[in-house]
Order: structure tokens, then C-alpha cells, then sequence
């Protein structure tokens, strides 16, 4: 098993003098890589250490002992009851305190920058002027200038001839320090923080009509470009790297981005993780508003209908030149806000924590570990609009509106960032926010119903620019569903600090149910879209997200898109921005998979709409209930092609509407993953289960238990069936279809002869013939079967049944339970029916009473508990789960495909793997998924940062399942009752309490984790001895969450949407194996599961073959026969085999999914050389110091048990 070393994170001495709860955080802040590489280097332990030399300017005075007996002042009164009131326990507070401290940047480190910014100014104000002239000629005075080529970063499209207007550049009217760093607001994300510097363009530059055809957009571009080839020829003397960023990559808002250099002198700022980003202004006098309301077109010429009709507005080229001219006013408005709220400033760097780790907001993730994560598509202003969003709460809404004031001044940090996130859950379509004269924001001319253009608006206070309007409308959705999310969090009361502030949720695969990815483009798109977006890259974003959310209507929440970040670039390198975008889906999983969609009737206007949308897919139909629809039936064959019929929807859409090419989804390229090849499926099963799925196997249950319960031939009548096995909860990574008995060892081939049986609980009536006895039980139950498979192959027609002991049943355990009925039944399902006899339980609790009895009491108790109490109980639940969330059967069938594919399937019990898959639904740090692909990832997530080690994992079961049928009733009635709502279920308080006491308990008892690595804690199971108890053990939960997180990282780096890519995730690295035991998968009777069967072993060699183009080429001669054999695995028996008679010699990992290959790891206490013993168990060979391991004996012998089985075995 791999095994990879965790470095431990480096702490101050400052940090290492805090409780352990805030060391704990510190720890948490340093894994999720909120920093750059630099850190490594000193940069923020070199502040702390600045801090500890400065610390005895400004001690406090030390407090005597008396004092620590004082009554308690008001500060500290209100601090306790903040405490338990707002953050509901301590440890959040601690926690937070905790991460506020590494969020906030270094004022110790300020001073470079001050400098920095101090020579930048000097060095803005000397360039020299550039008289107006042409553009050529302007260009070229550049150029002699600074001795080089220019590239001016101009929009879209590029003037490539002389305008007929001229260029000029003039030194800067006015420089101001704009952004978060003036407000003291600026927080710390991965790669590097930005301050921003405001430089106003002389008003003298420009025309009214430069607002008209980007004219303003090139003269800005030209000026630009002066500002960044000057400050490239002192870049030495700024010991700083000059380069562009266009901002949401939108070239009409590049900015100059100045990286500082490692040079240790006096404008070294480096310590502080920062880059200087200089945007251009214009004062906000210079073009009329009233030219420039968002449904004014400002794009007109060559885009002038032939027919004289009015051009559509431009709100979004409009809102850019708006724009510039507002920064220094915005600031004002918040520097205010900050001074008359004085927590303002912290609750802004919460709020940009919290959507940083969720793609909101720009990132500059030059440094490699960062590369990975995504950014929401239009949202590289989120921070600044997070921030106005906080003031607009803390002033209050304009008059007339009714909300007057949403949030106190005095409040909380932590109250606004809550009292933010409840606003922003339910945001409105459009939001206006009230005019301050005060601050240079006086209501604008532009009428408040000309924002009516934007689908969402976020209206400033001057009355004239939409801070939502370069985001796309699913973006803005997309915040409100996050911050509800996050309001479940912290309503819940639970631990979710780390989901909140810590965790990255930037990826598409681990925030939606279906992701796809995707190459926009712009073919179908309108050269005014184009210019209007910024961009075809960007318009073709908003058409892609438009289009998706349109073709999926109710099937879909909503769309989000994310992309890499926006990197800065040189100068004279332009950028080529990445056409690739990650899409994802948030499904309503109660419409998503309807096959029909209903459109209007074909006599209104929207019909002719519907049917230019859909194409030729759309037709007219009559309806049962008379109506008559234009409507679209998708074509659905079976349960994989319903899976997926948003992505089908999603592809026709894209592809008809030309907005996308190169699709491809996750789903797609996972769907074999659960199914067997069709070749064998037509040979081996009477019906292919992949057409109706397990409801094959659910009604061959359903004619059993009804021939069950009317046998009157018994001494005692059935009472009660209940299911235990997974297959009938819908939960069995394969779906069991009905073997073809009759055609065993004909055309049915070897590689799929596997008869699974799945287990049935039988309930007979109480009477006084039971005996009281808990060995003349057992045998009652035996004599019980026998009579039984007299009976049900008479009224079962084909039907076969015996009775059957257990693979572990000994003479010696007469108590235990260890046999069976096994019944077959004509069309191809088994089933192992057990008694269950409630009088067992109590005789087997009093057997413990006696102390010569109590071993083998025990044994016999467990095994009781686990099949007669813990299994049917734990199905029920599940069952009713899985009714309430549909996703959790397919997440639970890839969790075990995944674990076996990894050979970890042996060693860990299945209802502990349903019930870690259940887990990663009930919990209110995301919404339940809805797709088994997003389940998937959810658990890999959970098991990659669950530390088993340290916590339970406490999951709410009895609660959920209630909840479940409380849902499951209201359906049932008509919807006559209210349906619960969106809130995950909650783990009582007080068992909380006791189960986290146990756990405690338990790991002091047993430091080394020799027994419950995992600890699964349910309402009925506070203790976790149901199914954890034996496995897995710490060796493989360890190999298990190590496992997880290289899939996690596998995810989030590159999303694999390719089948090569998916199968990588399910490919063990036998390499890490002291020994692997190759096997013959001709005589593997579950090949057929396997991930990529060969044909070749199953169908007769070719040159054996009388046509080798024949159809139906002859399969190899069977080894099994014709005889059905229920349960038989020949792989697993042998591996069973090897674990009885070297049991603590080695520890094997096999897939019992098919998988051909057993690896092994000797254990390092036999290898070593040790002293002899007598009757020591093992094959041993003489050494120096005693005795070691035999290890090529011993895999001998392994060879020689599998003759037949095994094909070769390899040893590094």
C-alpha cells in the first residue's frame, strides 16, 4: 500500500503559545495552501518574528493573580455571550480569530510598498507628452522612445488603419490609491494580493462621441501602452516586472500589473505578497451619462441595419466606460462606511475568504500548487461587489424601497458577514442602491428602468453602472445558491469553519451534478454580441450558459461556468485567452430526467419561438388530457441512456445552436464503468438488466415472498420477509440480471457464469416448539430448511433449493448461526433465506453471564447482531434514503467499484461503505447530489479530509430516515402537506455528546489504532460496533484516505472526461506490492465485471475457428459445466484460502469485481530476521540472527493452491 509522508506545517513561537484549538486552525490554514511558495521562505514567520522585537513597545501590563479573580468586565460580559449565542460554541470563535490573524496582510512589511508607491508616482508624473497625431504616428513616437517594437493591447476589433481621430498622451491629471489596501479591507488568498492605483487621464484627451465605437477603448489603450513601455525601461530602478492583465479578460479593462523582485533594497516589497495594478481613469465629467444608460447603443456603423431599425443596447460596453470613472468615488463610499461601522473591514475580508474558496473573485495563481483551481466565469470583480453589497446593507435601500436598513453598524463582524450571506440568498433580480451625495455619488440622469436590459442588477449608488454587469446571469445565481448554502452551515450549529473558510470549492466536478467541458464558440454569434461582451471568447460564455439554461428549463437549477484564471503577460507578448470552460449542472432531481418536454400551443406566439430552438426535434402532440403541445421527446432505451438525457439535451443544444464544440462530460466517460459489455450480456442473461435494472431482481424477491407467505405446508408460518442484500436496495455495484441456467457451459461463457445470491430474513410465528436451547435452535432452523426446499420447488416451477453451511461453519460453534436455504429459481436469481428467532438474542446475552462460556458467546452474539439486527435495520434505512435521494444507490455502486478496483474491497465491510456514502449527503456543508458521478466525488472528498484518526464520523441516520419517510408521505398525498425543507438532518446534541465521549475513550484505550481505525457513528449505533469493529483496519484507512485524495487531486487538476482518464482513477499501482499473484481470466467466473474485459477470453482461440468472420464466433470449452453454482467465486474462495493458512503472514488486496491479479504486502515483523520458535506457523529459512520469512516457499506453495487459477507470480 503507498504510503506518502504528511509534512507538518512550521509554527511560530507566537502560534505555538495558543491553545490547541487555534493551533489546530493554523495547521488547517497551512494544508489548504492559502499562501504562496514564498511563505516557505520566511515571509510571514519573519513578520511574526518583526512582532515579537516590537512587542515590549506596546505590552500590556501584566496581570497580578487577584485580577484573574476579578468580576468580569461589560466587554468581556458581551464577549461570552457572543460567544454562545452567535457563534454557538467556543472553538468557531477560537478558529476564527485564528484565520482572521494569517488573513489580514503584514503592516510590518508596508513599508516597501509605501516606497514602491512613492517612486512609481515620481516616475508616472516625469514621463514626457505625446503631441495628438495620428496613430501611426504616435505609435512610432513611442517606439523611438523606448527603442523597441510596441504592441498596443487594443480590443476587439483592432483598428488596423489610421482613425480618423488622433492620439495623444499627457501626464496624469490625478493618482489615487484605490481598492481594498486604503480600506484596510485587503485579505490574503493564494499567489499574491493586489494593490491598485488609479491613474486619471487628462479630460483634454478625449471627445464626447469618443464614447461611440470604442474610440475611448483605443485612445485608453494607446495611453496604457505609454504608461507600461515607460515604466519597462526603469523596471531595474523598480526592481519590478511590467506586464498587462486584462481584467475578466475583457481588453477594454487591462491594467498595467507591476511584480516586484527579489532585490533586498529599498522597494522590495516581496515579504508582502503583492503586485501593483494600475488602471486607467477618466474624470467623471468627461462623456454625458445620459449617452451611456445601459439601453443606449453605443456600437453603430458597420452594425446599422440595412432597414433603419433602432440597434440594441449595449449595456456592457456602456457599463465599462461608466466604469472608469467611478473607482476614487467608490472608495470614498466605502472608506465612510468603514469609519461609521467598525467592523466593517473584517467582515469584508470574511465575505472574500468564503468566495474565494469558491471561484468568486480574480486569482493570481502564478505559483504551479495553485494552477488548478477555477475561477466563476465574470466574477473577477466578486470582492469589490461583495464589499459594496455589505455597505449598501449597512445604509440602507433608497426610498419607496422596503427594505430601509438591513444591518446595525454596531454589529458583529461575523454578524454582517451572516446578515450579507442572508441578503444574498435572497437576492432580488434587481437591486438599487441609495444615492450618497456626499461622497461624489449623487443620483445620476439615467432612469432606474433602463437596468430593466440586465437579467440582474446591482445598481450603484450614483444611479449609472450594474456591478453585475459583466457576470453572467447563472453567476449571480450561482453566488445566491452558495451564500444559502452557507446559511445552512451556520444555522446548523455543527463544526463547518473548514467548509466555510478553509476547503477550496472552485471545481466544477465537486460543486455539480453533471460537468462537462467544453471549447466555446463565437460562429452563430453577432460582431455588436461580440464587441458588446468584450470579446467573442465572452460572448460566446454568456450564449454557452444562455443556451444550456434555456434547452434544460425546470430539469436544471441552474449552469455555472468556470475557468482558469486570468494571467498577466509581457508586454510585447499578447495573450491568447483558453477557448476550454468547465461547465456544470445543478440538477432538480425531480424533473431532470422526464423524457418529454412541453412547449406552447402551437396557436400562440411562443410556439413559432419553441420550434426555431429545438429544430427538427420538435414536434406536435396530442396529450392524454386533450391538449395539443409543441413538444420534444427525447428517445430513452435504457437506464444508462436516461442517466443521461441532460447530457444529451445539453449536447443537441450546443451543437444546433453552434455556441460549443469539443463536449465532453465526466458522466459520459464514466458511464461503462457499472455496466457489463453487450456482447456478454446478450450471451449470459435472460433480459439485458441494463434496460430495466434491479427491478428484475426486485420481482423475482417479490414472487419468492409471495410464495413465502402462503406455504401452509410448515409446522410454523411465515410472519415476515425482510431483504438484507444490497442488490435489492439498489445498492450492488453490478446490476444482477437473470442468468441463462439452461445455457450454462453452452453459450453462456465461463467469464459470466457468476450466480450471485442475495440474503432474505424469515420471521416464522412464536410458539412453544422452539426450543430453549441455542444448539436445538440451530438445528430446529436446519430441519426448518429442509422442509422448505421440500415445499418451494413445488410451487416454484423450475425452482431448486438446499440447505447450505456457511464457508467459516465449524462442528465446534453449535451455537452460532451457520446455515442456510438456498433457493434458485428457474429464471436465474438465488437467494439465501436465514430464520430469524427473536429468543436467540436473550439466550445468547445470558450465555455471557457464564465466564467458561462467554468466547464463544461473544462470537455467536456478534454474528446475531450483525445479521438479524444491524443488516435489517441498516437496509431499511438505506432503502428509504435511497427513496428520498435517488443519487445515493449509483454513488454507492461507484464507491464500491472504486474500493475494489483499488483491491481494498475485502477490507472494508459494505455497509460501512454505504454508510460513509451516506454521510456525504447528509451534511449541510453542500446540497445533496443528485447524479452518482457527483456522489462519487463528494465521498472521495469526505474520505480525503476525514481524519479518523482524531474524529468520528457522525452521521444522522435514524433522523435522515425519518425525514425520508415524512417526504415519502407528503409525495403520497398530494403534495396535501407541506414537504420539509432543504435542511440536512442533525445528530442529536446529547448523543453527539456521548458519542464524541466514546471516541475519546476509545483512542486513549487504544492509541495504535489496532482495533475501529473508522468510527461510524449512528443514533442507533453511538459506539460504531456494528460494522467497523474488525475492518478496516488503520493500515488500510490510511491507504484508503491517501487513495482519495491523489483522485481528488486528479479531479481537480485535470477533470477526466475521457474513459483513459476515468480508468486511471481505477488502475491500482501494483509496483507498491511486495508480490502480485497474476490469475487466468479465462476461468474467472466474474471477468465479465470486470473494467475492460478482452474477448479473448471467452471466445475460442482464432485459429481454431472454421470462419474466422463468423457472427457468433465459438467460445472456449467450459470448466464449470452446466450445473449452476450460486455464490461460487473460485477467486475469492482461494483468496480466502490464502488468508486461513497465513493470516498474519501477509495481507492481500485483490478486486473481487473481476479483477485478475491478487497483490501482497509481507508483514515487516516476519521479513526481518528474528529468533526461532517452536511451532511457529510458518515457513521460515535460517539467517545470521535466527530465523526470517521463507518468502519464496511460501509463494510456492500460494502457486501450487491456485493451480489451475494462478497463470504466473511476480515478486520485486
Amino acid at each position: 500500500m503507498p504510503r506518502a509522508e504528511r509534512k507538518r506545517p512550521r509554527q511560530s513561537a507566537e502560534t505555538a503559545s495558543i491553545a490547541s484549538e487555534e493551533e489546530a486552525v493554523a495547521n488547517a490554514i497551512s494544508d489548504v495552501d492559502m499562501y504562496s511558495d514564498e511563505d516557505l521562505d520566511g515571509g510571514f514567520e519573519d513578520v511574526e518574528g518583526e512582532e515579537e522585537v516590537a512587542a515590549p513597545l506596546q505590552e500590556e501590563p501584566s496581570r497580578t493573580t487577584a485580577a484573574h479573580y476579578a468580576i468580569p468586565s461589560l466587554d468581556e460580559i458581551h464577549g461570552l455571550k457572543e460567544t454562545s449565542d452567535l457563534y454557538q460554541n467556543n472553538v468557531f470563535k477560537l478558529q476564527l480569530d485564528e484565520m482572521l490573524k494569517h488573513t489580514k496582510p503584514s503592516m510590518a512589511h508596508a513599508g516597501p510598498m509605501e516606497s514602491a508607491l512613492r517612486e512609481l508616482q515620481a516616475t508616472l508624473q516625469a514621463i514626457p507628452a505625446i503631441e495628438a497625431q495620428p496613430l501611426s504616428a504616435a505609435k512610432k513616437v513611442l517606439e523611438q522612445r523606448v527603442g523597441r517594437s510596441v504592441i498596443i493591447p487594443f480590443c476587439d476589433p483592432v483598428p488596423h488603419q489610421d482613425p480618423a481621430y488622433t492620439f495623444a498622451f499627457d501626464k496624469p491629471s490625478a493618482l489615487n490609491l484605490v481598492g481594498s489596501w486604503p480600506l484596510k479591507a485587503a485579505a490574503r488568498r493564494p499567489g499574491t494580493m493586489d494593490v491598485d492605483v488609479e491613474v486619471v487621464m487628462p479630460s483634454s484627451l478625449f471627445q464626447e462621441k469618443d464614447t461611440f465605437n470604442a474610440r475611448y477603448f483605443y485612445k485608453r489603450a494607446f495611453y496604457m501602452a505609454v504608461l507600461a513601455e515607460h515604466l519597462h525601461q526603469v523596471r531595474e530602478t523598480l526592481s519590478m516586472q511590467v506586464e498587462y492583465l486584462d481584467l475578466g479578460g475583457d481588453r477594454r479593462r487591462t491594467c498595467i500589473v507591476l511584480r516586484p523582485e527579489r532585490t533586498k533594497g529599498d522597494l522590495d516589497f516581496t515579504k508582502l505578497h503583492a503586485v501593483i495594478r494600475i488602471h486607467l481613469a477618466h474624470a467623471p465629467n468627461t462623456f454625458p451619462l445620459a449617452r451611456l444608460a445601459p439601453n443606449r447603443n453605443s456600437l453603430r456603423g458597420s452594425q446599422v441595419d440595412s432597414a433603419g431599425e433602432a440597434l440594441p443596447p449595449t449595456p456592457i460596453y456602456n457599463s465599462c466606460v461608466v466604469a472608469d470613472s467611478l473607482r476614487l468615488a467608490h472608495l470614498v463610499f466605502l472608506h465612510a462606511t468603514s469609519d461609521m461601522c467598525p467592523h466593517f473591514a473584517e467582515a469584508c475580508q470574511l465575505l472574500k475568504t468564503w468566495a474565494m474558496q469558491r471561484g468568486f473573485g480574480s486569482l493570481d495563481a502564478t505559483a504551479p500548487k495553485y494552477a488548478a483551481r477555477r475561477v466563476v466565469a465574470g466574477t473577477d470583480d466578486a470582492r469589490f461587489v461583495l464589499s459594496m453589497v455589505l455597505a449598501h446593507l449597512l445604509h440602507g435601500a433608497p426610498k419607496g424601497t422596503p427594505m430601509r436598513h438591513k444591518l446595525a453598524v454596531g454589529l458583529s463582524s461575523v454578524q454582517l458577514f451572516r446578515g450579507t450571506l442572508d441578503f444574498l440568498s435572497k437576492l432580488a433580480t434587481h437591486v438599487h442602491m441609495k444615492a450618497q451625495p456626499r461622497f461624489g455619488l449623487s443620483a445620476s440622469p439615467i432612469p432606474p428602468a433602463s437596468f430593466d436590459v440586465f437579467e440582474r442588477a446591482f445598481v450603484d449608488p450614483s444611479g449609472s453602472v450594474n456591478l453585475f454587469a459583466h457576470w453572467p446571469t447563472s453567476s449571480v445565481d450561482a453566488l445566491s445558491r452558495e451564500a444559502s448554502q452557507a446559511m445552512r452551515m451556520l444555522n446548523d450549529g455543527g463544526d463547518y469553519f473548514a467548509d466555510l473558510f478553509l476547503t477550496p470549492m472552485c471545481y466544477a466536478a465537486l460543486q455539480c451534478d453533471e460537468v462537462a467541458q467544453v471549447r466555446v464558440s463565437s460562429k452563430s454569434l453577432s460582431a455588436l454580441a461580440q464587441q458588446d461582451a468584450g470579446s467573442a471568447r465572452l460572448a460566446a460564455m454568456r450564449r454557452l450558459l444562455a443556451i444550456g439554461t434555456q434547452a434544460l428549463r425546470q430539469r436544471a437549477h441552474g449552469l455555472i461556468a468556470y475557468h482558469a484564471p486570468h494571467t498577466s503577460y509581457a508586454l510585447d507578448a499578447p495573450c491568447t485567452p483558453d477557448g476550454r470552460v468547465d461547465v456544470g449542472v445543478w440538477l432538480d432531481a425531480q424533473h431532470a430526467w422526464h423524457q418529454v418536454d412541453h412547449g406552447p400551443s402551437p396557436d400562440t406566439p411562443d410556439a413559432s419561438a419553441f420550434r426555431a430552438f429545438w429544430g427538427d426535434v420538435a414536434e406536435l402532440r396530442r396529450f392524454r388530457d386533450g391538449r395539443v403541445l409543441e413538444s420534444v421527446v427525447w428517445p430513452v432505451k435504457n437506464l444508462a441512456q436516461r442517466a443521461a438525457l441532460p447530457r444529451h439535451i445539453l449536447q443537441y443544444a450546443w451543437t444546433f445552436h453552434a455556441c460549443a464544440k469539443h463536449v465532453r462530460f465526466a458522466g459520459d466517460a464514466m458511464q461503462d464503468l457499472l455496466e457489463r459489455p453487450t456482447a456478454l450480456t446478450s450471451r449470459a442473461f435472460l433480459q439485458d438488466p441494463a434496460v430495466q435494472g434491479f427491478q428484475l431482481v426486485q420481482s423475482a424477491y417479490d414472487t419468492l415472498v409471495r410464495e413465502l407467505r402462503a406455504m401452509d405446508e410448515l409446522p410454523l408460518s411465515v410472519l415476515g420477509v425482510t431483504p438484507t442484500a444490497p442488490a435489492l436496495r439498489s445498492m450492488n455495484p453490478m446490476i444482477p440480471g437473470p442468468l441463462n441456467l439452461g445455457e450454462l457451459g453452452h453459450t453462456v461463457p465461463d467469464v459470466a457464469a457468476y450466480l450471485p445470491v442475495h440474503d432474505v430474513l424469515i420471521t416464522m410465528e412464536s410458539s412453544g416448539q422452539w426450543p430453549d436451547d441455542l444448539a436445538a435452535i440451530q438445528e430446529m432452523k436446519t430441519a426448518l430448511y429442509e422442509r422448505m426446499a421440500e415445499v418451494l420447488p413445488k410451487r416454484l416451477a423450475g425452482a431448486t433449493a438446499r440447505v447450505v453451511y456457511d464457508t467459516d461453519a465449524t462442528t465446534q460453534e453449535t451455537i452460532q448461526d451457520q446455515t442456510s436455504l438456498q433457493v434458485t429459481m428457474a429464471h436465474g436469481f438465488a437467494f439465501g433465506l436465514r430464520i430469524h428467532h427473536d429468543r436467540e438474542h436473550v439466550l445468547l446475552e445470558r450465555l455471557l453471564r457464564d465466564a467458561k462460556a462467554r468466547a464463544p458467546g461473544v462470537r455467536a452474539l456478534a454474528r446475531y447482531e450483525a445479521r438479524f439486527v444491524h443488516a435489517p435495520t441498516h437496509h431499511g434505512a438505506l432503502q428509504a434514503l435511497h427513496d428520498r435521494y435517488p443519487a445515493l444507490g449509483p454513488t454507492v455502486r461507484l464507491t464500491r467499484r472504486w474500493l475494489a478496483a483499488q483491491g481494498l474491497s475485502c477490507h472494508v465491510p459494505v455497509p460501512a461503505i454505504e454508510l460513509v456514502c451516506v454521510a456525504a449527503f447528509l451534511s449541510n456543508a453542500h446540497a445533496p447530489p443528485t447524479t452518482g458521478v457527483h456522489g462519487w466525488v463528494r465521498v472521495l472528498d469526505l474520505l480525503a479530509r476525514w481524519d479518523w484518526r482524531e474524529t468520528p464520523l457522525l452521521i444522522p441516520l435514524e433522523h435522515a430516515t425519518r425525514l425520508a419517510h415524512q417526504h415519502k408521505a407528503a409525495q403520497s398525498d398530494d403534495e396535501a402537506r407541506a414537504l420539509p425543507d432543504g435542511a440536512a438532518p442533525t445528530f442529536p446534541a446529547a448523543q453527539r455528546a456521548d458519542a464524541e465521549q466514546h471516541f475519546s475513550t476509545l483512542r486513549a484505550r487504544d492509541p495504535a489504532y489496532k482495533s475501529m481505525a473508522w468510527v461510524l457513528v449512528t443514533e442507533m449505533d453511538i459506539t460504531s460496533k456494528a460494522w467497523t469493529r474488525p475492518a478496516p483496519t488503520a493500515m488500510i484507512a490510511d491507504g484508503i484516505r491517501q487513495l482519495a485524495q491523489r483522485a481528488m487531486r486528479v479531479w481537480e487538476q485535470a477533470m477526466p472526461v475521457r474513459t483513459s482518464q476515468v480508468h486511471v482513477l481505477f488502475t491500482p499501482a501494483w509496483d507498491a506490492y511486495d508480490f502480485v499473484i497474476h490469475l487466468n481470466p479465462s476461468v474467472h467466473m466474474r471477468y465479465a465485471e470486470s473494467l475492460s474485459p478482452d474477448a479473448t477470453h471467452w471466445l475460442a482461440p482464432r485459429k481454431k475457428r472454421a470462419y474466422a468472420n463468423l457472427e457468433e464466433a465459438p467460445l472456449r470449452p467450459s470448466v464449470y459445466g452446466s450445473e449452476p453454482r450460486p455464490g461460487f467465486d473460485p477467486v475469492q474462495e482461494y483468496v480466502m484460502l490464502l488468508q486461513t493458512l497465513y493470516p498474519d503472514i501477509c495481507t492481500l488486496f485483490y478486486d473481487d469485481m473481476g479483477g485478475t491479479a491478487i497483490g501482497g504486502i509481507w508483514n515487516a515483523a516476519y521479513t526481518s530476521p528474528h529468533p526461532f520458535k517452536v511451532l511457529q506457523g510458518y515457513s521460515a529459512q535460517p539467517h545470521a540472527k535466527g530465523v526470517r520469512l521463507n518468502q519464496a516457499a511460501i509463494l510456492a506453495e500460494m502457486k501450487r493452491l491456485g493451480d489451475g487459477l494462478v497463470e504466473r507470480l511476480e515478486a520485486s
